[in-house]
């Protein structure tokens, strides 16, 4: 399996021509009650066609019930009330190769995808999503804002990162596999799913932006509409997976809404169950009050370093980045416990972690 003992090889970036020292590492055990993710937060995938010249090994901990917990108080349904929101800023989910998946906001507090979309302007500070939606933040810390599908789109032996789009890689033909699991243990698939008739479709978002809003303002300019999408206010829903055939709650990424305009929150805006919230503080470095700005001109990709708290090395260096192989620890590969359902499915994870990254 790639990644895994001495069958390791760097990153083939969409800004070299070469493989970078980007080695991906993702460990994890398990006791009676939760599962223990340890990752150092380097994607197998492009990082550096956004600001990723900053990007840098992590230690992350991320801890999850093998059995999620439903909160009672929570409808997601018919509305976010009573529902554990996840945190605007920082971690609010983890992906299957170890690295955070954030909320739509980010630094100066406006929705980074819609941003990034060209929804509005961002003046307050520089904020841009490389290819695969995700950046560095302050610390280095590599994560998502949206699923771009890169955690299981690789380029074959004749392609690089350049032969990558989007529009390419969002194929409607079969259900989409797990990208990561929400803090609450439920697990979070890409954008297509099973409609009611068990038909392939894309999943579509509930949420709209509020008359005369851009996200300028973050997640107080959407509005949640019941019914509007597929899913409901957590961007979640109720039903079989190839993965849990009787029927799991399960989250989806979103790319649209049910009006075809943005999938806000993209990920998850809040949870179903009981999360774990001392994730909460696994990931490293984000938010404060470092000033990051200065982007393409005083620091960045050919120019230089980023200021202290905004990163970690200079471009191309590798500063920082991990040249350990994988270690993915399977103790019960043929023998799995009959202790929780998600346990389970980690072994897809780990499948995903070994074999398909390159």
């Amino acid at each position: 399996m790639h990644c895994h003992g001495d069958d390791v090889t760097g990153i083939d970036d969409y800004n070299t021509t070469e493989f970078d020292n980007h080695i991906c590492i993702l460990e994890y055990e398990y006791n009676e009650t939760h599962i223990i993710i340890q990752a150092n937060g380097l994607p197998a995938h492009d990082l550096e066609s956004g600001p990723g010249c900053c990007t840098s090994a992590q230690d992350h901990v991320w801890t999850i019930p093998l059995e999620p917990t439903n909160n009672s108080e929570c409808k997601p349904s018919i509305s976010s009330d009573g529902c554990e929101m996840a945190p605007e800023r920082g971690p609010v989910a983890f992906a299957v190769n170890g690295v955070p998946i954030f909320g739509p906001e980010d630094g100066p507090g406006g929705d980074a995808v819609a941003g990034q979309e060209g929804e509005y302007e961002e003046d307050r500070q520089h904020v841009w999503l490389g290819l695969c939606h995700g950046h560095s933040g302050p610390g280095g810390e590599y994560h998502y804002h949206a699923d771009a599908n890169c955690v299981h789109w690789h380029p074959d032996e004749e392609q690089s990162w350049r032969d990558y789009s989007l529009e390419s890689s969002r194929t409607i033909n079969e259900h989409s596999g797990i990208v990561g699991f929400a803090f609450d243990g439920y697990p979070i698939y890409g954008f297509v799913g099973w409609g009611e008739a068990g038909e392939v479709s894309e999943m579509t978002s509930s949420y709209r932006l509020k008359e005369g809003e851009t996200g300028y303002n973050g997640i107080e300019d959407y509005e949640y509409v019941a019914g509007l999408g597929d899913l409901d206010s957590c961007n979640g829903q109720y039903g079989a997976t190839p993965d849990f055939p009787e029927g799991i709650y399960h989250y989806h990424s979103t790319w649209v809404n049910g009006e075809e305009d943005l999938g806000f929150p993209y990920f998850i805006l809040c949870y179903r169950g009981i999360a774990e919230t001392s994730n909460y503080d696994s990931g490293q470095g984000q938010g404060g009050d470092t000033d990051c700005s200065g982007y393409g001109e005083t620091w960045g990709p050919g120019i230089g370093p980023p200021p202290d708290g905004c990163g970690g090395g200079g471009p191309g260096s590798g500063q920082g980045q991990s040249s350990e192989s994988v270690s993915i620890a399977i103790p019960w590969f043929n023998n799995p416990p009959n202790s929780g359902a998600i346990l389970l499915t980690l072994l897809m994870m780990a499948v995903v972690s070994g074999s398909e990254w390159q």
